[in-house]
């Protein structure tokens, strides 16, 4: 497999990656980066593709020839490192022993990383007989993964459930909990033979739901949908303050249910103070492409620390309207049209003027 040079020196060092802990979190990221590349200029799959595949068979490889079109390097990488298929998903532990067996916490990054693997494969070999054989195993871990999260992480209580709210309706996954656990809603960390509300690294509620959730793509909208939302929404509103760090997430995941609120919450985010995994712009992209978002919502506030909100659930004040006319509005300069701009361009609201003004 593949190891970090630090992990070499301590075991401890990357989540302890030398002993082959998080490799399906921590690759998956570095999958979905290159897919993106390898999209955009192909090039990039000719120069670098040897290089990102073996971070591909490291977390994604099927012990079969067809997986490197021919190739021997199979010998170097086990069979799907992290998944259990008896389980139906995986778990994030290496080779440190645990009371509990293996374990998983983020199941939203699991999934991450076959979502990942999945693109990766598209770019890199789809076209081909034996090409396609591999996306469709990427296919398959992203499924059974998916499947298992919203199996064993993400919990609806069986009062409002709508499989188990009436009796005789057919119900295509089980129920492992008992009412009083199901109703944190959400899974922290899975055990072989424990189960617990809490992580690794605190107990507080939006940890447990947004180390669940993060990062935010395409597949996150597969992951979560608004039925679950809603019923968790409810849980993360008794959270009280929040960190900074974790308010970009936790407006993406209010925007499944209510994008139009979220992005007026948005508003308020400074990218420099939230996840390094994230952006006030990638928070608004998501929230704009939501169904039922409305682009009459649309509003931009200078990015300053004055207009931070220590809590991403309370309503923001102050929002600019981007509704106006005249001719600071983007609409009214042929140049911004075509850049496919919006709102205020000359100038913005903080006063500068865009290249593309008349």
């Amino acid at each position: 497999g593949i190891v970090s040079k630090d992990g070499l020196k301590d075991v401890f060092s990357d989540f302890g990656n030398v002993r082959y802990n998080d490799h399906h979190f921590h690759y998956g990221y570095v999958l979905y980066a290159a897919a993106v590349l390898g999209r955009a200029k192909p090039t990039f799959v000719s120069q670098y593709g040897s290089y990102v595949d073996s971070l591909f068979y490291d977390v994604a490889h099927n012990s079969s020839s067809v997986m490197n079109l021919g190739g021997k390097s199979e010998i170097f990488f086990p069979f799907a490192r992290h998944k259990s298929w008896f389980d139906g998903h995986s778990f994030a532990s290496g080779l440190f022993p645990f009371a509990d067996g293996k374990s998983q916490e983020s199941s939203s990054e699991a999934t991450n990383c076959y979502f990942s693997a999945y693109l990766w494969s598209k770019v890199r070999w789809a076209g081909s007989p034996e090409g396609d054989k591999i996306v469709d195993y990427a296919r398959l871990l992203l499924a059974t993964e998916i499947t298992g999260a919203k199996t064993y992480w993400h919990m609806t209580p069986r009062s409002i459930n709508p499989f188990t709210a009436t009796s005789g309706s057919s119900n295509l996954l089980p129920v492992p909990y008992n009412t009083i656990f199901q109703q944190n809603y959400m899974v922290g960390n899975l055990g072989m033979t424990d189960v617990t509300s809490t992580t690794w690294f605190g107990t507080e509620v939006v940890y447990v739901h947004l180390i669940n959730f993060l990062p935010v793509t395409a597949i996150t909208s597969e992951l979560f949908d608004k039925a679950y939302v809603k019923g968790e929404r409810q849980v993360l509103m008794n959270t009280g303050s929040v960190e900074k760090a974790w308010t970009g997430y936790l407006i993406s995941n209010e925007a499944i249910i209510d994008p139009n609120k979220a992005w007026t919450e948005a508003q308020s985010l400074v990218s420099q103070q939230i996840d390094s995994g994230s952006s006030k712009s990638q928070v608004l992209y998501w929230i704009s492409t939501r169904p039922g978002f409305l682009s009459s919502t649309t509003a931009v506030v200078p990015d300053n620390d004055n207009q931070s909100s220590a809590n991403p659930l309370e309503d923001t004040k102050g929002v600019v309207d981007t509704a106006s006319t005249g001719s600071a509005s983007c609409s009214a300069h042929d140049n911004c049209v075509k850049s496919e701009l919006v709102g205020q361009c000359c100038p913005t609201n903080d006063g500068t003027m865009l290249s593309c003004c008349n």
